[in-house]
């Protein structure tokens, strides 16, 4: 998203709490390219300033929503951290991030990594230098707008972007001292969207490429019994629900051939599927009128013109 904003009236408003300094994009086709950046600058205006990525992969693995929000919400909720209780007050989501929490984002973002560093390994001259860890990312997004960037968890502390964001929350219906007393909404969509179509293609994609993710397994593990859904299996991505989320096994992408062959990536010394078949060949034969009357009288024509000149 170009801005870190909230709805305040549904279908209607949305207030912009900051807006990032730059996005990355990938069109697809190519050759579309240039008029698909123009529309979209066009639309947004000067910032952020929307940079073209060399690939739709780098910016899956790029994507932040896939390790932040299922993260944070993993370190604020999980058994080790919450007793089940009811709390007396909403909790900061993105500047309530502490140690714990920002060792559970650290891990998630390097096993990302490991799964660019294979990809780079298997696929010589694939470029994935826009696949950042976290931290990048926010000093990309949010550069000059953060205080303090000396950690990724003050990067989130700091950004005023962020300033009174809280936790997902449903009201219990009882009060201490007069106040409401909350409980999280685990069935949000920190959980309920950003697992499915963010965290599942980082998991399905290191599985097919045999890349450990030990903190991606236990979140995910926690989550998909948060939101009701069967994604992994005996910790496989096999399980009853995986053909609802984004994971490459959800369309029966189970190996690396299949991967890049569905990516539209070509390794090193194959032919492009589109170039691997005989052409025909055509002659292209232009065409164009003769000398008009305008231009034997060295008129500028324009969109107008004379008609051609007499024979001579």
């Amino acid at each position: 998203l170009p801005w870190a904003c909230r709805f305040t009236e549904w279908g209607r408003k949305a207030t912009i709490k900051g807006t990032k300094g730059s996005i990355l994009a990938a069109v697809t086709p190519p050759a579309k390219s240039v008029k698909a950046f123009a529309a979209l600058q066009g639309l947004l205006g000067v910032f952020p300033n929307v940079s073209e990525s060399p690939n739709n992969l780098g910016i899956s693995l790029r994507n932040p929503g896939a390790v932040i929000h299922p993260g944070v919400m993993y370190g604020r909720w999980c058994p080790e951290k919450w007793d089940g209780k009811e709390v007396a007050e909403k909790p900061l989501f993105y500047q309530g991030v502490e140690e714990f929490s920002e060792s559970v984002l650290l891990q998630l973002t390097g096993e990302v990594q490991a799964i660019k560093k294979k990809m780079e390994e298997l696929v010589p001259g694939l470029d994935l230098k826009d696949a950042v860890d976290l931290k990048q990312w926010y000093l990309d997004c949010y550069a000059g707008q953060m205080t303090d960037t000396s950690s990724l968890r003050m990067c989130m502390n700091t950004n005023p972007g962020y300033a009174g964001l809280t936790h997902p929350m449903k009201a219990t219906g009882t009060q201490v001292d007069g106040k409401d007393t909350w409980v999280p909404d685990l069935r949000y969509r920190y959980l309920a969207e950003d697992v499915p179509t963010g965290m599942c293609f980082n998991k399905g994609l290191g599985e097919i490429l045999g890349v450990p993710m030990p903190t991606t397994d236990k979140v995910l593990s926690w989550a998909q019994g948060c939101i009701g859904l069967e994604i992994m299996k005996d910790g496989k991505m096999c399980g009853a629900d995986i053909a609802k989320t984004r994971a490459p096994q959800a369309t029966g992408v189970s190996t690396l051939p299949a991967f890049l062959a569905a990516a539209g990536i070509t390794l090193p010394g194959s032919v492009p599927k589109s170039l691997s078949v005989d052409c025909p060949n055509f002659k292209i034969v232009f065409l164009r009128h003769g000398e008009s009357v305008w231009n034997v009288a060295n008129i500028f024509t324009g969109w107008g013109g004379g008609g051609p000149r007499p024979p001579r």
